[in-house]
């Protein structure tokens, strides 16, 4: 990782600790996944056991995940410019690990629906303080790059759960799909509490940011200059490109939380494929989705001169092509569904990254990063909450028929690439 202020004898310490740190973030967040996209893996067995859900029901489950997951990214990151990263997120992985242990015990739709909510809760103390982070440790040079590397930790993460959760429901049943999972994250809480420091500052080294000395809009006060948590929050809650940036977050965190939540019963349902079968196909998303955010993070940076939403705009018209396209493939080819999956990852994965990371930092003010991330990142949630009961409402609806849903899904990706043209041209602070 470059750096561009660090000389002399103390550069090579620098260098290691930002790989520690880069590491550190990237495992912690991915660990999160192992204990949220596991319920989609578990969801067809849980109708299975419990058959007098409706899809509606079922899908009220995640949706009331993200209701929580929204509130809390706010509230996090608020407390993540006070308190930072290795005290919010070590918490936070140990509530995920024990509400996905008590998940598995339950049978009781009530009880369910509160354990996620918590479970919700308590992953909102992630990615807004990661970014922040990541930004305290790095300078904006490469910063769509940087961000676009360690965003494949969700990616991973994802694959790696669905993989898991597939393993477990198909051997053990739906309940070993939670336990498990919680159980792998206490250790890595641990790790993790010890490990990372949230500033430079705090290992010894000098401010590596070089985005401080720029002012993000009239008015604002300096960035080195002293200013309170309110202050902040009311200079993110007035800057516009911050809320456009998170209404084409609103829309993208629709679809991609719809593939996320449905894919596997899609597979299962629609293709034919057994839950663990569904559960492989699916890793399409992720995997080659990872592609996708470097490739969007380093185009961002190389081709664009820093500017984020021309290839925002760009994957995401291309991902309403593609949702179109669902409606074509016919049942039981379940070759062309796993490919389009894998199309659909990459170009759903760069926006993703983008808008919910470099494009957050670029755009607030550079004190506010955990808090404008926290914004974005809670109107996506807002959105991921119709990906749940909203889908299954749409399901219902048409009943069982998918068409409906993915021509909804390129609507939703349309409009999140007609907002992200209207921001075409912003760039970092200090950026000409």
């Amino acid at each position: 990782m470059k750096n561009l202020t660090a000389h002399g004898p103390h550069t090579a310490s620098l260098r290691a600790w930002q790989l520690r740190i880069f590491w550190l973030l990237w495992a912690g967040y991915a660990s999160y996944y192992l204990c949220r996209v596991n319920f989609a893996v578990a969801q067809p067995l849980i109708l299975r056991e419990f058959p007098t859900w409706t899809a509606a029901q079922i899908g009220l489950i995640p949706s009331i995940y993200a209701m929580c997951y929204a509130v809390g990214q706010v509230i996090n990151g608020t407390l993540g410019e006070r308190f930072g990263a290795r005290r919010l997120m070590t918490v936070a992985l140990v509530g995920a690990a024990v509400t996905n242990m008590l998940f598995s015990v339950s049978s009781s739709f009530g009880m369910m629906l509160v354990l996620w909510a918590v479970n919700g809760y308590a992953q909102s103390a992630g990615w807004s303080l990661l970014i922040q982070t990541l930004s305290n440790w790095n300078t904006s040079e490469r910063r769509g790059m940087l961000v676009g590397l360690i965003s494949t930790c969700y990616q991973v993460g994802n694959v790696v759960s669905w993989l898991l959760a597939g393993f477990l429901c198909d051997s053990l049943g739906w309940r070993a799909a939670f336990m498990v999972p919680g159980l792998i994250l206490i250790p890595m809480a641990l790790i993790f509490a010890i490990g990372l420091r949230n500033r430079p500052e705090d290992a010894g080294f000098p401010p590596i940011r070089d985005d401080l000395g720029h002012h993000s809009g009239p008015g604002e006060p300096a960035p080195g200059g002293v200013l309170s948590t309110r202050d902040i929050l009311i200079m993110t809650l007035q800057n516009r490109l911050i809320w456009i940036l998170g209404l084409g977050f609103f829309c993208m965190n629709s679809v991609r939380y719809t593939f996320m939540n449905w894919t596997v019963q899609y597979m299962a349902d629609f293709q034919g494929q057994s839950i663990k079968g569904s559960a492989f196909t699916a890793i399409a998303i992720p995997l080659i989705g990872s592609l996708g955010a470097i490739a969007a993070g380093w185009a961002s940076d190389h081709l664009f001169d820093r500017r984020r939403a021309p290839v925002c705009a760009i994957m995401l018209f291309g991902l309403a092509g593609v949702c179109a396209v669902f409606v074509a493939i016919p049942a039981g080819s379940w070759v062309l569904a796993t490919a389009m999956l894998g199309l659909a990852g990459f170009l759903i994965y760069g926006p993703d990254m983008l808008m919910s990371g470099a494009a957050t930092i670029d755009l607030s003010h550079p004190r506010a990063a955990s808090i404008a991330t926290g914004l974005t990142m809670s109107l996506g949630a807002t959105g991921a909450i119709f990906s749940g009961a909203g889908i299954g409402l749409l399901k219902d609806f048409a009943e069982g028929d998918w068409s409906l849903v993915f021509w909804v899904l390129a609507g939703l990706s349309v409009l999140s690439a007609l907002l992200m043209v209207s921001i075409w041209n912003a760039r970092p602070k200090g950026v000409k």
